[in-house]
């Protein structure tokens, strides 16, 4: 097992790693898509700002269209990567966090044209912007997934478990609208964590441990929303 803030006390399998790198290659181009778009847009949409003119706009216009598109791709493609379930209002809170730095990005984009800043300092800001949204990307993702499966093992809260050493996992009904899912490691104590039944999709669940988990491990348990 591993704390995803340090590192694996028992390494996974390397067969695993290389089958979640193939994976993770297949949703590249969507992510490219993402990131290209996101930053053209930034570029543009400085620009409009700053400087209005028709063909800015356009581009802006475009390359938003592109970067939404492809996140919504990329979404798609990570449920062959990996099955997370998340905090309740994971994605809202993701979202306000996206508005807040968008907003301080163009409130200094505003300072520096008025001010008529040299333009690498404006491509220092763009690049800046572009670090600040990976780093919480990131760390959103670290706060506020419960739980998580892919081609490398199990996470429960911020522990991982790689699959060999994971013998069933679990899911229970524990009251009106919240479920336990569970990981049970060898020699090692059960690991659960509560997740709300409107943030847990059960269908998925199963296909990703048909997907995910070595043969032998099974998904044990019923689950009942209506419990």
């Amino acid at each position: 097992m591993r704390n995803i803030d340090g590192g694996f006390l028992a390494a996974p399998d390397q067969a695993a790693l290389e089958r979640r790198e193939r994976d993770i290659r297949k949703g590249k181009l969507a992510l490219a898509l993402t990131v290209v778009g996101g930053f053209v847009t930034l570029i543009a949409g400085y620009q409009v700002f700053v400087d209005f003119s028709p063909g800015a706009l356009v581009v802006t216009m475009i390359a938003l269209a592109v970067a939404v598109g492809g996140g919504m791709l990329t979404k798609q493609l990570n449920r062959t990567v990996r099955f997370r379930v998340h905090k309740p209002n994971a994605g809202l809170v993701a979202a306000a966090k996206l508005s807040g730095i968008l907003v301080v990005f163009f409130a200094l984009a505003a300072l520096l044209g008025s001010i008529d800043a040299p333009g690498p300092l404006r491509v220092i800001l763009i690049a800046g912007v572009c670090g600040v949204l990976a780093y919480v990307r990131s760390l959103h993702d670290q706060q506020w997934v419960l739980f998580e499966l892919d081609a490398v093992g199990v996470r429960v809260e911020r522990t991982v478990v790689p699959w060999r050493d994971v013998t069933r996992l679990t899911i229970d009904p524990v009251g009106p609208g919240m479920t336990r899912l569970g990981a049970v490691p060898v020699n090692a104590e059960p690991l659960y964590v509560a997740v709300q039944d409107s943030e847990l999709d059960s269908r998925l669940l199963t296909e990703a441990v048909a997907r995910f988990a070595p043969r032998g491990v099974l998904l044990t348990g019923v689950h009942n929303p209506a419990s």
